[in-house]
């Protein structure tokens, strides 16, 4: 099994790199996001568009969260122009996947049926060398999780040396380094149980619609 490894270098706009064996990518600090046309959305609702960013850095295409959400535009257009009330117009699960095999990147997207199966699942994937991104969300049961406080995209590396998981986490209020190692039991309490995605781009009105995870590799 190829290890999950980060080096911090100290710049406040890409903390870190993860590297997956011979794959590696930046880990984006959103809201410092200061050029495009687009720098105030990837600031205020680019977290999605920093995973797929990163996961396709690991697989050898080279783009950033502004050029992946301006792809996004050219692809299914604005995402305020998808529904009669737009409301948080995040990139749902579905979304994310479609960008990836856009590229030629494998990739799918699962709900959270019930928590037995899905840890399973996500333990299997990066044992195998895959990568999840995935939609965290506090909930009534906990309502404070390791990744945010309402919705947002973080993607898991794979399992550390040291049998930790390697979260490359674009919040900078959450994280300072960019980087986060954490159990099994984390990513569990910050998933939405009972998420049942349906083949969209955006968010749509009920989260839980877009909620989820998507496997990549």
């Amino acid at each position: 099994m190829e290890y999950a490894e980060y080096k911090l270098t100290n710049d406040d706009f890409i903390p870190a790199i993860v590297t997956l064996g011979e794959k590696s990518t930046p880990v984006w600090r959103q809201n410092r996001w200061e050029t495009g046309e687009y720098r105030d959305y990837v600031r205020n609702n680019g977290c999605g568009h920093c995973c797929a960013a990163m996961a396709l850095n690991l697989y050898g295409v080279k783009t950033d969260p502004h050029e992946e959400y301006s792809l996004c535009r050219t692809l299914w257009g604005a995402p305020d122009k998808q529904r009669e009330h737009p409301q948080g117009n995040y990139q749902s699960v579905s979304g994310i996947t479609r960008i990836l095999k856009h590229y030629g990147v494998k990739a799918e997207y699962f709900g959270v049926p019930d928590l037995e199966s899905v840890e399973k699942h996500i333990d299997k994937s990066l044992k195998e060398g895959k990568q999840v991104i995935f939609w965290s969300h506090s909930t009534p049961a906990f309502p404070e999780n390791p990744f945010s406080k309402n919705e947002h995209y973080v993607m898991a590396v794979g399992y550390t040396r040291d049998n930790k998981i390697l979260i490359a986490n674009s919040a900078e209020m959450w994280t300072k380094e960019g980087v986060q190692l954490v159990e099994m039991n984390s990513i569990l309490r910050a998933l939405f149980f009972g998420a049942d995605p349906i083949d969209t781009t955006w968010g749509q009105d009920g989260f839980e619609m877009c909620a989820g995870y998507v496997v990549v590799g």
